[in-house]
């Protein structure tokens, strides 16, 4: 068994306190997240808003999502990687929090042009 020395243990206390203090790392921006992603289009008149919005409350998957748009006859256009530092903020903060498969707010566009978008994957 090794014996602790006295100029050992004096040494040991002398540097316990230092290893004792908080290191603090550089903060950075966390990595940008990629998605996949569906854009639902509708425009005017095809039907209401409000069923609209009702239809797309109600998507749980990306495969569904497709097919709600065929039967509206709305138009679909994929977004398979769409990073994260390329986004409005605002639409970011939804992304970040929204469960896969399901159908971000409705967004009017112009023209009073329905969307939404549906996140297929993060990742």
């Amino acid at each position: 068994m090794a014996r602790v020395t006295p100029a050992l243990m004096a040494a040991a206390l002398a540097v316990a306190p230092l290893a004792a203090q908080p290191v603090t790392a550089p903060t950075e921006a966390p990595a940008p997240v990629n998605y996949a992603l569906l854009q639902i289009s509708l425009t005017p008149g095809k039907i209401a808003s409000g069923e609209f919005k009702t239809r797309m409350e109600a998507i749980r998957s990306c495969p569904e999502a497709v097919k709600v748009a065929g039967e509206i006859g709305a138009q679909v256009v994929r977004n398979a990687r769409v990073s994260s530092d390329t986004l409005p903020p605002k639409l970011a903060a939804v992304l970040e929090t929204l469960p896969v498969g399901h159908a971000t707010p409705v967004i009017a566009g112009s023209g009073n042009t329905l969307r939404v978008l549906v996140l297929c994957h993060r990742g």
